[in-house]
């Protein structure tokens, strides 16, 4: 690595213009200002300066040479704050993949007993239903996936953990007609407006079958949801102004039924969500290590590790 008063050397015969005063601002003979430029020169392996009768000019090279150094002063200043960072948090940024319908149940709980622990922990959640979580866990794109894993193949390779086994739930405004038929069959749901997350091939295998398994059945399985949103609240806010029906749990409709805006929709049928949490095998930081044992902790119960 080039050494610091070479650098420095460089700017300052590139600000000033000539030896005998860049010497001067260096507070150095003119001679040893000089074999720091040569230095310089030297570990480039090109002239980065054009001597002149009335002085220096930068060359071409030289000029590179003053961007490169502006670049790693930048990645130096990158990298010291991520070193302030990383004694700060304990290391690593934590990064969750969460299905829209996890994040208060499981989520919330775990990211309070996470900042009891490490208050200067640096987390990113990324709530998404249609993004496949093993994929997005095999490239590092996130350390934890809080999600519907039941129906993925092959998690050999992954620490998985089953959080809760939870019946899903729908829920419409106390107007909406369909309250006044009583229990009614999922299939009159997945019939009527449906607003939700995206749904995963099973769901839509679920549906059709639910809705007869023929030809029709599927057409209109490939066509939920009518609204289709990432975004839960999104979602309840707009069944408590709209005759539609929106899936979730309990802690999903919690303040909206309190307020009698939203109210659980009684279904025949019964509907499990499968809740697991997976991390890579081999990979451990103090965020991702407290994140994963508050997991276990909150919902040790109904999990099974693997």
């Amino acid at each position: 690595m080039i050494d610091p008063k070479s650098v420095a050397a460089v700017r300052t015969l590139a600000q000033l213009g000539s030896f005998r005063a860049a010497a001067e601002a260096e507070a150095t003979s003119q001679a040893s200002f000089s074999r720091r430029v040569a230095r310089a020169e030297a570990y480039v392996g090109l002239p980065l300066f054009e001597r002149r009768h009335k002085g220096v000019v930068l060359t071409a090279a030289g000029r590179e040479f003053l961007a490169l150094l502006q670049d790693l002063e930048g990645a130096e200043g990158q990298f010291c704050t991520g070193v302030a960072r990383l004694r700060d948090t304990g290391g690593g940024r934590l990064t969750i993949g969460a299905g829209p319908l996890t994040t208060r149940a499981i989520v919330v709980p775990v990211l309070k007993s996470l900042l009891e622990a490490l208050p200067k922990a640096h987390v990113r959640i990324l709530v998404r239903a249609n993004d496949e979580p093993v994929n997005a866990l095999r490239s590092g794109t996130v350390d934890i996936a809080i999600c519907d894993l039941t129906h993925t193949a092959n998690l050999s390779d992954l620490e998985l953990h089953t959080i809760q086994k939870r019946t899903a739930s729908f829920w419409a405004r106390p107007q909406h007609p369909i309250h006044t038929h009583g229990t009614v069959p999922v299939a009159d749901i997945f019939r009527d407006v449906l607003v939700s997350p995206f749904l995963h091939k099973h769901w839509r295998s679920t549906a059709a079958r639910l809705l007869g398994g023929d030809a029709e059945a599927w057409r209109l399985a490939e066509r939920l949801p009518q609204i289709e949103c990432d975004d839960l609240a999104l979602l309840t806010d707009l069944a408590a102004q709209q005759d539609v029906i929106c899936p979730g749990m309990e802690e999903t409709a919690a303040e909206h039924e309190a307020t009698g805006l939203l109210q659980k929709i009684e279904i025949a049928d019964t509907l499990t969500w499968n809740i697991c949490a997976a991390r890579r095998k081999g990979v451990s930081f103090p965020a991702l290590d407290l994140s994963w044992k508050a997991l276990i902790e909150h919902f040790g119960a109904e999990g099974q590790d693997s």
